[in-house]
This record gives C-alpha cells, structure tokens and sequence, in this order.
C-alpha cells in the first residue's frame, strides 16, 4: 500500500514537473514602438508580423506591445542591444556612421515599389554586408525601404531648383537635406513627431515625406501641394532587430520561427505594407483635393546630376570598409528590376 501510495505520489509530482515545465516552455517577447501602436506602420507591418509568429507557434511565442517607448527612436537599437526590450525597429540613418554602407538605399530614384525595393535591399545585405558585423549585440531579422519619399509644400508646386531656394524644408535624413541644401533651400532637422507643429506654425514651408505620413501625421490639409518624383526623391531604410541573448535562448523549434518571418520574407511583408499605406495615404491627399503634380523635365535632370555626386561620395566611403560601391548600386539596381521594380 505504502509503495503503491509512494509511486502514485512520485508519478503525479513527475506529471506537475511536466506541466510545469511546459508552461515555462511558452515565450514572451517584449517589444517597443516609437510610433503609436495605431500608426500605419505598426497596423499594416508590425503587428501583423507578430501575429504570424504568434499563430505559427501555435501561442508558445507572444508578443508584449509596451503602451510606451522605451527610449528615443535612435536608441531603439541601444535598447534591444542591452536587453531593455526584446524587438524593435529603427533607422539606418538615425546611425549614420555605424550603418554608413546602407546609406545608398536612401538615394534619389530607386524605384516606386516598396516590396520590390525592400528585397533588394535584403538581398544586398545578405550579398555584401552580412558579415561585417554592424549590427553588433542584436540579431537582425530583416531590412526595408518606406518607399518613395516625396516633397510637399504648403503653398506650390516645385518646377525647378530655383524654387528651392530659401524655403525652409523639414528633412528627415541626409540625401533630402542635402538636395534641398543644394539648391538653396534650409534644412529642419526636427523629428518627425514634430511635423505638424512645425508646419502648422509657419516654421517650415514644405517637408519631405512619403505619403503614408501625410494623413499619419494629420498633416494632409498643411500641405496641400505634393510634387511627385517617379522612382522617389529619396527613400529611408528600415530595420528590425531583436535581442542576441533572447533570440540564442530560443528552443530550435521557436528560432526555427521566427526564422521563417525573417530576412527577404520580413522584407516582403514590410514592402508590401509600405505600398498599401502609401497608396492610402495618396488617396487621402487626392479625395482632400490637394494638388499633385509629378515633377519637370528641369527638376528631373537635376536631380540626377546630384544624384551622381551621392554616388561617387558613396564610393569613396565604403572604399575604407573594403567594398565595391559601384557595384552594391548596380546589384541593387538589377534585383529591383529582377522583382518588376522600376
């Protein structure tokens, strides 16, 4: 009796320690968003990719979305590095030095498909940049472009450089600086957060911005008139990180999925996002009856004069990481045309 009672008490104590240790098998990951969990970016991007890991994983892996950021947008990277939080995104161009090989996927006439534009650029850092170990400390999930980023003013259209000059330009990035810095224009370095009140007050004349963000940041009716670059004025890269610890912790199971959403499928999923908002926001500034105008044969040709000078400083200063410039642009470019970019 005693011994039955003793191997009774020994397999129910063996079947908890099971229990147990499954539901310490489940994995939360926390992440932090400098954008409101309401902004396009998290609700087309975001938080679909989290929900894709979740359901893949059948709820072992969950998500915790902090009501608040945990630091500034450029020391997400910090953030995730140090173990303050699990996941988040940030700029390539909030890191300018230590990310300065990725600054030629902020160039001018890149191309109008976010998606097509956005694996090319996965495709090039797996090509060229992968083991040179930028992103130290963070295990990088993937990379993206926002599409192209347009110039919009609150009073006209730009026909030509001349009509740069001395209006005051909210930039989000060192190619627009430099374009509008070029042609005589000023250049307001604020975040941009800050958008709405800078326009709203007068303190800049135009801003640089993809469409997503005119309705995103409620600033479609300051400006309403947008001149269109095809293939983008410029573009800004993206990327996503996550913690080295959490993800080494990881069970081969669990790694194995987020594995599955990451490099040129996060790529895909983060293109794909960004089309769809950008479209939407279009199509807000056109049903608010804003003019829209692509740009001039005048503007066209200079833009690409100064975008030959982006390119050849480019070459220069990858020269010293042992990289090709010319040739990461030219495998770039053949990827988005392989993808039906233009």
């Amino acid at each position: 009796m005693l011994k039955r009672l003793t191997n009774t008490l020994a397999a129910g104590l063996a079947a908890a320690g099971l229990a147990a240790g499954a539901a310490s098998a489940d994995v939360e990951l926390t992440y932090s968003s400098w954008l409101p969990w309401t902004h396009p970016v998290n609700v087309h991007i975001f938080i679909p990719w989290m929900e894709a890991i979740e359901k893949d994983s059948g709820g072992r892996i969950k998500f915790r979305r902090l009501p608040k950021p945990v630091a500034s947008p450029p020391a997400h990277l910090d953030a995730v590095r140090t173990g303050q939080v699990d996941v988040a995104f940030s700029v390539h161009g909030y890191s300018r030095k230590q990310f300065a090989p990725y600054i030629f996927a902020e160039f001018p006439l890149l191309g109008d498909d976010a998606e097509a534009t956005s694996v090319a650029l996965q495709r090039t850092h797996e090509k060229f940049f992968a083991n040179l170990d930028l992103y130290g400390g963070v295990h990088l999930i993937g990379v993206n472009l926002h599409g192209p980023g347009q110039v919009h003013h609150r009073t006209k259209v730009m026909t030509s450089p001349a009509d740069f000059e001395g209006q005051k330009f909210r930039t989000g990035g060192p190619i627009p600086q430099a374009i509008v810095e070029a042609w005589g224009g000023v250049a307001i370095l604020q975040p941009a957060t800050k958008s709405y009140e800078i326009l709203s007050t007068g303190i800049a004349d135009g801003i640089t911005f993809p469409f997503e963000s005119l309705p995103s940041f409620g600033i479609t009716d300051l400006v309403p008139f947008s001149t269109v670059m095809p293939g983008g004025w410029y573009s800004s890269s993206h990327y996503l990180v996550m913690n080295r610890r959490t993800y080494d912790r990881l069970s081969p199971e669990d790694r194995a999925i987020i594995d599955k959403y990451s490099g040129e499928a996060y790529a895909r999923l983060a293109g794909r996002g960004w089309n769809e908002i950008n479209a939407i926001g279009l199509e807000t500034a056109k049903k608010a009856g804003n003019t829209i105008a692509e740009a001039t044969p005048e503007l066209k040709a200079a833009l690409e004069e100064l975008n030959a000078k982006f390119v050849a400083d480019y070459v220069e200063q990858v020269k010293e990481l042992g990289l090709d410039g010319n040739e990461i642009i030219e495998y770039f470019k053949a990827q988005v045309a392989s993808l039906g970019g233009s």
